[in-house]
């Protein structure tokens, strides 16, 4: 009867969800694998959003201003491919006065 209960009770532990670690959350889920990406020309705060929509790399914008106007308002080029996160976010930078760094998890975009 004991070995009955502990065999239970073991199954029933195994059956409960686990707590999710940080490299099991898909959305953290940020590799440098290349995707295929199309990301029209947008303002800039929507094309974080699609990126990381496509992508699952969050994206930190560290600046609120950039030459007297929202950043998040800038407009970003477009991106068409099979590329890396890194190289398609750096892509949709071109033309603005920001640019992008990898961080723990994601990318940060600063002046």
């Amino acid at each position: 009867m004991r070995i009955f209960l502990l065999s239970a009770v073991l199954v029933l532990a195994a059956s409960l969800p686990q707590p999710a670690s940080a490299q099991d959350a898909i959305f953290y889920d940020c590799q440098n694998d290349r995707l295929q990406i199309e990301i029209a020309p947008m303002s800039l705060e929507k094309a974080m959003a699609r990126f990381t929509s496509i992508t699952r790399c969050p994206v930190s914008i560290d600046t609120d201003w950039v030459k007297g106007r929202p950043a998040r308002t800038m407009k970003t080029s477009a991106v068409k491919g099979r590329l890396t996160p890194g190289q398609a976010l750096a892509r949709m930078l071109r033309g603005t006065p920001l640019r992008s760094s990898p961080i723990h998890g994601g990318f940060s975009v600063s002046k």
